[in-house]
């Protein structure tokens, strides 16, 4: 991939594009949750085939019609996230901070095994990532509800204070 072409996506994604981390409850899962790594670029459905273009080049990931009339290019996934934002990292300037953010995550997410507290990292790397955003302020799934949810359950070791 060309600079000019990493340079135009980073700009994209700066401008029309979020990188998320959602958090999906799921029974089957050691700490309850599924943890899911996402980067979307939004446009118009107007400009579809221009979105397309984009989705060739990207090799990754797929477009997604919504009912709003707003196309998507959704690249989900630990190993094609951690790739594309490697990629477009040094060309990103509104979002820099999710990036280092989200790349942070990763690490411990690649590992596939890892431990309650890499796992409540996590959780608080997606808290931080949304704050970073304009307009998921209120996700339902942050670090406070897992850590009630993971009480709840007895997966998190209860202190009594009494030595």
């Amino acid at each position: 991939m060309t600079i000019q072409l990493k340079s135009y996506l980073a700009g994209f994604l700066d401008a029309d594009g979020s990188i998320m981390i959602q958090l999906k409850r799921r029974k089957d899962c050691k700490f309850l949750f599924r943890v899911r790594t996402i980067v979307v670029f939004y446009q118009d459905t107007s400009k579809l085939e221009e979105l397309e273009i984009i989705h060739q080049a990207l090799e990754a990931g797929y477009i997604y019609k919504r009912n709003d009339h707003i196309s998507e290019i959704r690249i989900e996934g630990f190993t094609q996230v951690n790739k594309l934002l490697l990629m477009l990292k040094p060309y990103v300037r509104f979002k820099k901070d999710q990036v280092g953010l989200m790349l942070t995550a990763l690490k411990v997410l690649k590992r596939k095994k890892y431990s309650l507290e890499d796992f409540l990292k996590v959780c608080e790397l997606a808290d931080s990532i949304s704050q970073a955003s304009y307009s998921s302020k209120n996700r339902k799934y942050d670090k406070n509800y897992v850590l009630t949810e993971l009480k709840n359950h007895y997966l998190i070791p209860v202190t009594t204070g009494v030595s």
